[in-house]
């Protein structure tokens, strides 16, 4: 009763008059309880033109329900046809009552009982009704039957078959189960055989699933779907929904048809646009991995195949393994081409290396980081071994020997000139102070030149921030008392007695309280120094700006690297402590900005030496030297009245601006001297290139926007598609630089409606040299048979996006229309 009621007080919210067949009389009872507040009961038995002639003249305005317990008259015969056709029928029977739930026409009852066990479901009732539209054909509504089953948002074949593929790479049966339970699967496997062409007498999803991977494998099974099959798996990977659940079937899939055994004899060429199988990249990287180890292909032939892979579904799990065969050809191609460098002078030698060199010992790095993070020793094992080599004996042996050639002929250490070390404050502080603007010095141990290059790199990547990157050879021997005293204003340094200790013009250099009192000493203005750890624990807003405003020079220090690499326990992830610095360089920059810090300078007081291989007893030096040793490291060695031999260069103090009663021994090219306890692999202190250059990275904060992205076009060649695949030229229209930033972006062809008509192509612009030519990138589209039949000579756009910062959304970058013109005979698989 409380059902049928319920159905005709909606009903009555559309229509004045109802009328209600019961030609069994089965419900009289209930009709004759009935109450519906302003509505008029009447029991139809020969009273025609009576109720007729009440409802047109005496009642036009009330609304009635009109009771039959007689069978519906032919309409010939029905005298109240008039009012039926102007108003409704209400309808008893069970599929009637679903129907009229759900605001359905009665000529949907033959469809309601066809599958009518979905119907006894209210939860499922409530899902179905939240997607009807006004105007349901038969094919729509089985659709959003569908829809509810597989519990998807979308209408669409394709959503239902990644949710079907879901289930069955997690081993559930569900949903064939359902849609046997509600008879929906004759239909749903006759869409899908019209769709893709795939016809079996016993159809499965596993089982299509096979076909419609061996479709888009080059080595895969013959097989007889249509071109459709391709972009029903593009979208599978781009749907964030499923793309767990593709991995897992592919694998299963990959197993189960011997993929591996396919691609025993598969060339890279052959595969390198393949992305069916998570065991292709596995190949790919294997060969080139053994390609980059026999150095029988260009870097840029290699470094073009790895761009290739970077829109790939699997890349994101093998990135680190990319990366590391990026940076491995590199640095191999670098070696190669300068291992055997030598200089006619100092300058020549530290202006080459700030140039170009560094970028081996920035390969080196990236290297190794990417390698650790493989957690693939043995794939990577022999490359890295030949890296490893190349590395130490090719490049820091061979160039720092030649390098030691124009140490030997130095009469005196470059202290005075305004790349030194020790004119820091001169040349980079002062100018500033005597504008009367406030500095801020960012000093972080062991950051080395190669490293505030791309910490200079970060920085011009962040908005209203202007970043430039110079170098400057620091004090020797390069370690950190001398370094970081160095840094600090003063007229002279000196070692004091029996230590490594630096005096500043007789005060001590130890320490913030040290370098606190020789800055507000020497300095001229107001200032201080603090570490970095509590200069970011304060609130920017508040005390960060209240404790700004006190000084004009602000010196903040952090050790990270150096505290990595000189203890033994912890050196093997010296190149993991450069990655954290860096970030946390990048925060402490944006930290002084909001503070309204306009000037900041990063430095180091050293550079440094590693190699992550174990060192062999070849790379030790036995020096007989003699006299008296006030501190002896690795590196170097400090003392009086010292005598070398040919394993040690001798520097006085006066040479090196450090006083006139100090001597130095520096161990010549990278040779490190036996000294007990003391760590091998990370050194610092000698006269190498790399433990000599430090960056000096100036960072100016700026009122309006300093960055940009590199802005994409596409060349049209047509407004209209008209065939299945539509082919695309992208043009990155500037080249990437300091200022001007990547884009990436993702691309497909949809409809007015905002329905996805094709595959979905993403791609990262990066490319940083080269002409326009050079900077197209070309992709073809898979338009969807769908598209054809649906939005024939109508209006697409293909869209292009790019991600929202910090999500995994996005955003509308650019639009381009076409029309939609696509000829029958496309449809056939030529």
């Amino acid at each position: 009763m409380t059902k049928i009621k319920a159905a005709l007080q909606k009903r009555f919210k559309k229509h004045r008059v109802l009328f209600w067949y019961d030609d069994k009389g089965e419900f009289r009872e209930q009709f004759e309880k009935l109450s519906i507040k302003n509505v008029e009961k009447i029991h139809i038995a020969g009273n025609e033109f009576a109720i007729k002639y009440r409802i047109h003249k005496i009642a036009p305005k009330q609304q009635f329900l009109l009771y039959f317990t007689t069978p519906k008259p032919a309409n010939e015969e029905n005298w109240l046809l008039d009012l039926e056709l102007a108003y409704d029928v209400f309808y008893t029977d069970q599929q009637a009552l679903f129907l009229q739930e759900l605001g359905l026409g009665y000529h949907f009852k033959e469809l309601v009982g066809e599958h009518l066990s979905f119907f006894g479901n209210k939860e499922r009732l409530e899902k179905l009704k939240e997607l009807l539209d006004v105007d349901e054909t038969e094919r729509a509504l089985k659709y959003k039957i569908l829809a509810v089953v597989f519990k998807t948002k979308y209408t669409n074949l394709e959503t239902y078959i990644h949710a079907h593929g879901t289930a069955c790479a997690d081993g559930a049966d569900g949903f064939d189960k359902e849609l046997e339970r509600y008879n929906l699967a004759k239909f749903y496997w006759k869409e899908i055989a019209n769709r893709y062409n795939y016809e079996k007498e016993k159809p499965s999803i596993y089982d299509f699933l096979i076909e419609i991977f061996n479709h888009n494998f080059t080595f895969g099974g013959k097989t007889n779907l249509k071109k459709e099959a391709s972009y029903l798996l593009a979208l599978w990977k781009d749907t964030v929904q499923y793309r767990p659940s593709f991995g897992k079937i592919s694998a299963k899939i990959a197993a189960d048809i011997d993929v591996e055994g396919q691609l025993q004899t598969a060339t890279i060429d052959e595969l390198i646009q393949e992305d069916a199988f998570k065991i292709i990249d596995y190949k790919l990287i294997g060969d080139l991995v053994g390609l980059i180890r026999e150095e029988t292909m260009a870097n840029e032939k290699v470094l073009k195949y790895i761009k290739q892979r970077e829109n790939k579904f699997w890349y994101s799990d093998f990135q680190f393994l990319y990366q590391s065969l990026h940076y491995a050809t590199e640095m191999i191609a670098l070696v190669r081409q300068y291992g055997q460098q030598q200089y006619a002078s100092f300058e020549e030698g530290t202006l080459h290396y700030s140039s170009t060199l560094q970028e081996i010992d920035y390969t080196y790095r990236k290297f190794i980081w990417n390698y650790r993070q493989t957690n693939q020793d043995r794939i990577l094992a022999d490359l890295a071994e030949k890296v490893e080599k190349i590395y130490a004996t090719d490049w820091l042996l061979t160039y720092n020997d030649n390098w030691q050639k124009v140490v030997d002929k130095l009469a005196e250490w470059p202290t005075q000139t305004r790349k030194s070390q020790q004119r820091f404050f001169l040349t980079n502080v002062q100018p500033i102070l005597d504008k009367k603007q406030r500095v801020f010095v960012v000093i972080s141990d062991a950051l080395r030149y190669e490293c505030g290059v791309e910490l200079t790199k970060k920085l011009q990547g962040e908005n209203r921030l202007q970043a430039s990157a110079d170098y400057m050879i620091s004090s020797l021997p390069s370690y950190t008392q001398l370094g970081m005293a160095s840094l600090l204003p003063h007229k002279k340094l000196t070692v004091k007695e029996q230590s490594d200790t630096i005096v500043a013009d007789g005060l001590s250099s130890i320490g913030v309280a040290g370098r606190t009192k020789i800055l507000a000493t020497n300095s001229g203005v107001r200032a201080t120094a603090i570490l970095a750890e509590a200069f970011m624990n304060m609130n920017a807003a508040k005390e960060g700006r209240a404790f700004v405003k006190e000084y004009d020079l602000i010196y903040i220090y952090h050790n990270q690297i150096d505290a990595a690499g000189d203890n033994t326990t912890s050196q093997d992830k010296v190149f993991e402590a450069v990655e954290n610095e860096l970030q946390f360089l990048v925060e402490v920059t944006k930290k002084i900005a909001n503070m309204n810090g306009t000037n900041i300078l990063i430095t180091s007081d050293h550079g440094f030496i590693y190699q992550h291989q174990v060192l062999d007893n070849s790379d030790f030096s036995v020096s007989n030297h003699k006299g008296t040793v006030w501190k002896e490291s690795r590196r170097f060695v400090i003392g009086q009245n010292l005598s070398n031999d040919a394993a040690t260069k001798l520097f006085k103090g006066g040479q090196l601006n450090i006083g006139e009663e100090v001597e130095v021994l520096i161990p010549k090219s990278v040779n490190r001297l036996r000294v007990k306890g003391a760590g091998s692999r990370f050194i610092h202190g000698g006269a190498a290139m790399q433990e000599i250059m430090i960056p000096v990275v100036s960072v100016t904060k700026k009122k309006k926007d300093t960055v940009s992205q590199v802005a994409i076009d596409l060349i049209k060649s047509s407004e209209k598609i008209t065939t299945n695949i539509l082919a695309i030229s992208f043009i990155q229209n500037d080249l990437v630089t300091d200022t001007v930033l990547p884009r990436k972006i993702k691309a497909a062809v949809y409809a007015e409606d905002g329905e996805i008509l094709s595959d979905v192509f993403t791609y990262h612009f990066d490319i940083d040299e080269g002409s326009e030519r050079q900077r197209e990138v070309k992709y073809q589209f898979n338009i969807s048979a769908k598209a054809v039949k649906k939005y024939k000579n109508q209006g697409v756009k293909l869209i292009l996006e790019e991600p929202v910062e910090g999500t995994n959304k996005w955003k509308p970058y650019k639009e381009y229309g076409y029309t939609l013109n696509i000829s029958f005979m496309n449809d056939f698989d030529f």
